[in-house]
């Protein structure tokens, strides 16, 4: 059986891997851009290594990268963000983040009874037993709880932080999804962990073994230009070939995956997701030629809604010797009157963030090596919100398989895009094998 996969993102190398395992199907790999990885590309500048977004891995003794690890022999190794220096920021006040038992008997955001309700909304998910499941939203379920504004808020920020989507967007949140999310979550040992060395740990992985198969191509910066069915046969067109193939998979945002299948027969089946809507934030990375504070790993200000990681405080292979990596992530609210007006509101945030720099790592200005930001990064390519619809990995009347981070999966961002490649992966291992039990 041959595969074309066109994408070579964190989806289209997992789907790739997995296939490769299978002496009975090869395949090309198909990446229009000069490197692998997608938004998970990552890069080194000035002994700094820098990847295009935040990268943290939730739950990953749960998580379907420790499946991989496993199933594709992958080698990696990881560090747990030390909860304990976990902060919230409100009204110029900061306080533990109650991440677990120890950070909520500490925090000031909530008052005794507070904690009492937020205690038992924690342990009634865990239990999977959570009235948050049967509302259509987190609103909806707002709407119906006797809980007070605070726990509220505070529900409100868990959510805008494990899904990455702006305050106006959380109660916007399918009551089953969060209730799904945390029951996983709550239930990890290691509710948040960083791959030590980035993304690029992965990928590099990855890609190796694909490479390293006889039966698979990677073809670099080679945009699929056009394809069509002849004779049994999937045909695609690139600027240099024409190939043949039994199966192909769109390992790529469904808005491209929209735009590649639009006035072909398949494209009225793909109408119910043309109105998806993408998660994008502002990220701000500053490399410091030396560790100017170090108060925290982590601080959410929950009055700008921006927050703030100290990247090399969990991963000390990121930076040169004595060097520090702060990103900072500011979401975004997606609707402007004018052009004008989004400038504004962009560089106000930019502003806040440096504030923010300013005020809990002061003297980072002087010490500066490298500096990016990127002022409307995509974190997902589907927001997770009940007027969106993720993509399934099939669809009827579809010839095609679907995997990244806007199908449907286990978890959230990165999670989402290993765990419906895999899904897709296997599928067709699946199907090859059953082809061969009929011969």
């Amino acid at each position: 059986m041959k595969i074309a996969i066109i994408g070579g993102g964190l989806a289209g190398l997992t789907a790739a891997a997995y296939l490769t395992e299978n002496p009975h199907v090869e395949g090309t790999l198909f990446e229009r851009s000069p490197q692998l990885g997608g938004r998970a590309f990552t890069y080194e500048k000035a002994g700094f290594t820098l990847n295009y977004g935040a990268h943290a891995i939730y739950g990953i003794d749960r998580h379907t990268l420790s499946s991989m690890e496993h199933e594709l022999r992958l080698t990696f190794s990881s560090k747990q963000v030390d909860k304990r220096k976990v902060v919230y920021s409100k009204g110029n006040h900061l306080t533990t983040a109650p991440l677990d038992a120890i950070n909520l008997l500490t925090t000031d955001l909530l008052s005794t009874m507070q904690k009492v309700r937020f205690v038992g909304d924690i342990t009634a998910i865990i239990a999977n037993i959570h009235n948050l499941k049967n509302y259509n939203t987190l609103g909806d379920y707002f709407e119906a709880s006797k809980a007070d504004d605070d726990v509220k808020e505070l529900w409100e920020h868990l959510v805008c932080s494990n899904f990455f989507i702006a305050p106006e967007d959380a109660r916007h949140v399918s009551g089953a999804v969060i209730s799904e999310y945390y029951h996983n979550l709550f239930l990890s040992t290691k509710p948040v962990n960083y791959v030590l060395g980035s993304w690029s740990v992965i990928t590099n992985q990855l890609k190796q073994k694909i490479m390293t198969s006889e039966q698979w191509e990677i073809a670099m910066q080679e945009s699929v230009e056009e394809l069509r069915y002849e004779d049994q046969k999937f045909i695609l067109q690139t600027k240099n070939r024409k190939q043949a193939f039994d199966k192909v998979i769109f390992a790529m945002p469904v808005q491209q995956v929209i735009k590649f299948l639009k006035g072909t027969a398949w494209e009225p089946f793909l109408a119910p997701y043309e109105s998806n809507t993408a998660t994008e934030v502002m990220i701000y990375d500053v490399g410091l030629s030396q560790v100017v504070a170090r108060p925290f790993t982590y601080i959410s200000d929950m009055d700008n809604k921006i927050f703030i990681t100290d990247v090399s405080a969990t991963d000390h292979t990121l930076v040169p010797e004595g060097g520090q990596l702060l990103q900072a992530i500011a979401y975004l609210k997606d609707h402007f009157d004018s052009e004008e007006q989004r400038k504004t509101y962009l560089d106000d945030k930019n502003a806040q963030i440096e504030a923010l720099f300013d005020r809990h790592y002061p003297g980072w200005r002087v010490v500066t090596a490298v500096k990016r930001v990127s002022k409307k990064a995509m974190v997902s390519s589907v927001k997770n919100v009940i007027t969106n619809k993720l993509l399934p990995t099939r669809i009827d009347h579809v010839p095609f398989y679907f995997c990244g981070d806007g199908c449907e999966g286990k978890g959230e961002l990165a999670e989402r895009a290993f765990s419906s490649a895999r899904n897709v992966a296997l599928s067709i291992v699946n199907e090859v094998h059953e082809a061969l039990q009929k011969v």
